[in-house]
């Protein structure tokens, strides 16, 4: 009898572990199943993305309207400001004409008048509104206004102590080439920020 118990109890527990095992196989396959449908979902997604961000890097690029006009204005508000600047910025050339019936230092000083007045316009203008340029023309601006102002504050102080020296004409003259190759440079930059801003697509 207790043999026949032990054996009977054998198949019981064989039963129930080939029924835990088939139900676990189950278990598997739906759990597998439901995993594999979400990574698709997701892999759909993720693709329609991918598609979306190629479409759109396809495409022109787009400006606004209001941006378009505004960057557009003062491009050509800096550059009359700039061509201001250039036909006043060197006070003291080496190679001058000087009128016979005033005083080289009335002569320098109204000069300097007139320098200081075109810089400080442009300098307002650039500094006002320097987010709206583009990088190129700012870069090439903020440097030439730089060479002016240092310039023009060695005529200041000429001026204010009387005694001028050979370096004044030699820093005048050296930027008057930095001038006409900034002039154009900044000319070549608006054009093709220009350019590019016609070319892209203007929306409202």
């Amino acid at each position: 009898m207790p043999e026949q118990q032990s054996l009977s109890t054998g198949i019981e527990v064989l039963k129930l572990i080939v029924a835990g095992g088939f139900g676990g196989a189950v278990t598997y396959c739906i759990g597998n199943w439901f995993v594999s449908k979400k990574l698709q979902a997701q892999k759909h997604e993720h693709d329609k993305q991918l598609e979306s961000l190629i479409s759109k890097l396809g495409k022109k690029n787009t400006v606004h309207k209001l941006q378009f006009e505004k960057e557009f204005q003062l491009y050509g508000e800096l550059w009359k400001a700039l061509v201001d600047v250039r036909s006043t910025a060197t006070i003291t050339p080496f190679i001058d004409v000087m009128p016979k019936d005033q005083a080289h230092y009335d002569v320098y000083k109204d000069r300097y008048a007139s320098a200081a007045a075109a810089f400080n316009k442009a300098n307002n203008l650039f500094k006002y509104h320097e987010p709206f340029y583009h990088d190129d023309v700012s870069k090439i601006t903020e440097d030439i206004l730089y060479q002016c102002r240092k310039h023009i504050r060695k005529v200041e102080r000429v001026l204010s102590s009387g005694e001028f020296d050979d370096k004044l004409f030699d820093s005048a003259d050296e930027l008057f080439e930095k001038m006409i190759e900034a002039i154009n440079e900044i000319e070549k930059a608006i054009k093709v920020r220009i350019g590019l801003l016609q070319e892209a697509e203007i929306v409202e």
